[in-house]
C-alpha cells in the first residue's frame, strides 16, 4: 500500500470566518449526482489526453499508444457498467437527439475501446500475418525465415482527434446539464422542514 500514491480532495466550509456544519448526503439523488460528477471529470481528462496526443506526435510510439489507450478506456468507462459509481450514461437516450456524426463517432470510439483496447477483438487497427519466407531458388528449396507482417495503431490522425473531441465536448455539456439539474433538485429538498433536518443531522468538518 505504501508504494501507491493517493490524494485527498480537501474543501473549505467557512462563513464569516467560522467553520460551517456539513451534512453527508446519501440516497438515489446524491448517488446519481456523485456518479455524474465523476463521469464529467473522466470526460474532461479524455479531452486533456487527446490534446496531448496532438502535441506528442514526435515522441515514442509506446507513449502515444499509452495516451490513446488511456483516452479510450476513460471514455468507455463512462458508458459501461460501473458498480462503484452506481450510474452510467445510457447510450440510447444520451445520443438520441445528437447529430448523426456525433453518434457515429461515439460508436467508432467504443468499437476501438472494445475491439482494440480492452479486448483482443477483430480490430482493423491491429492486424498481423505470419509469413513463411522461402528461398527464391526453387532448385534448392528451403525455408529461410518465419516473420510477422502487420501494423498496430499507436495514434490517431489529427482530424480524427478533433472529431473525438467534438463528441467528448457534447458529452461534457450534456452531463453538466444533468449535474446542474440534480443539484437544483437536491437543494430544493432542504427548504422548510428539510433545512431543520439538515441542521439536526449535520457534523463538524473535522469529523469527516
Amino acid at each position: 500500500m505504501s508504494e501507491r500514491q493517493y490524494y485527498e480532495m480537501d474543501f473549505e466550509a467557512q462563513y464569516d470566518g467560522k467553520d460551517c456544519p456539513v451534512v453527508v448526503l446519501e440516497g438515489p439523488i446524491p448517488g446519481r449526482l456523485k456518479g455524474l460528477s465523476l463521469i464529467r471529470e473522466d470526460l474532461k481528462q479524455v479531452n486533456e489526453i487527446l490534446d496531448e496526443l496532438v502535441a506528442e506526435e514526435t515522441t515514442s510510439m509506446s507513449k502515444q499508444k499509452g495516451l490513446l489507450f488511456g483516452a479510450l478506456v476513460l471514455y468507455g468507462k463512462c458508458f459501461t457498467q460501473a458498480k462503484g459509481r452506481g450510474t452510467q450514461l445510457n447510450v440510447d437516450s444520451f445520443f438520441k437527439k445528437a447529430p448523426c456524426e456525433l453518434q457515429e463517432r461515439h460508436k467508432w470510439m467504443m468499437r476501438l475501446r472494445h475491439q482494440f483496447v480492452a479486448h483482443g477483438g477483430d480490430a482493423q487497427e491491429e492486424q498481423l500475418k505470419i509469413l513463411l519466407v522461402l528461398s527464391p531458388d526453387e532448385s534448392k528449396k528451403k525455408v529461410l525465415d518465419l516473420i510477422g507482417h502487420g501494423a498496430s495503431a499507436h495514434n490517431l490522425e489529427e482530424h480524427l482527434i478533433k472529431q473525438c473531441r467534438e463528441t467528448v465536448d457534447f458529452a461534457i455539456q450534456k452531463v453538466s446539464k444533468q449535474v446542474n439539474e440534480l443539484q437544483k433538485k437536491l437543494l430544493k429538498l432542504f427548504e422548510g422542514e428539510g433545512l431543520d433536518w439538515a441542521y439536526e443531522n449535520s457534523i463538524k468538518r473535522s469529523d469527516l
